[in-house]
């Protein structure tokens, strides 16, 4: 009897267990829900998001046609707005100029705090990209200023910014993170990946970025 009393209880443990990680995704799904973008929708920098990251130039511009519906196609990176710890507002946009790259990220996810040493190496050693590292603050898991000390007790010091509105999560359907975003400097979204990075994957993708970045002015010259 209590050998199956045990084990109804195990069982009702791990109904449980199930049933929070469902809620807990689900939850995750609704609040950073599509709304503008489509990943497939990038010229396609790079055909293989591996650990070799090759170029594969697609388009010559921020346009082009859709051999299915004749349709032109828009590949200008989605807009939005988020905050610096102080509550300034800054615009994706407003970067724009030099290629870009965004990454979405929280302190409770781990392969997100796997891969952060290697954005903030970046950040501070390449001046060829920008780097944006934006936290999906929920205000309740991660607020400014817990993110704040978190990123000041790991000793990173590239800026941080809160998407404290979802404009920036909805703008780029982050379903799963980390998330990150690679956009031409004129604009144009070049690829993105998901999951964690190495600090080998990271360089491979941010010079092809910048090459990437280089051939669509030369072929708007």
């Amino acid at each position: 009897m209590k050998q199956t009393h045990k084990t109804i209880l195990t069982a009702g443990v791990l109904l449980l267990v199930l049933g929070g990680a469902v809620i807990g995704y689900n939850a995750l799904t609704k609040y950073y829900s599509p709304e503008n973008f489509v990943p497939d929708k990038t010229l396609g920098m790079s055909a293989d998001t591996g650990e070799t990251v090759s170029a594969d130039v697609i388009g010559e511009s921020s346009a082009d046609t859709s051999a299915e519906t004749g349709e032109e196609i828009d590949y200008s990176a989605p807009d939005f707005t988020v905050y610096d710890a102080d509550g300034n507002a800054a615009k994706l946009s407003d970067f724009f100029g030099k290629p870009l790259v965004v990454n979405f990220w929280a302190s409770w996810c781990g392969p997100c705090k796997s891969e952060m040493p290697y954005f903030d190496k970046a950040a501070a050693e390449r001046d060829d990209v920008t780097i944006l590292m934006v936290n999906l603050t929920d205000g309740q898991r991660d607020t400014v200023e817990s993110v704040t000390k978190f990123a000041a007790d790991e000793g990173y010091s590239f800026p941080l910014w809160f998407d404290t509105e979802l404009s920036a999560a909805n703008a780029y359907y982050v379903y799963s993170i980390p998330m990150t975003v690679f956009i031409a400097a004129d604009g144009t979204l070049a690829d993105y990946h998901t999951g964690a990075m190495s600090d080998e994957t990271l360089n491979a993708y941010l010079d092809l970025l910048v090459e990437y970045s280089k051939s669509l002015e030369t072929a708007q010259q």
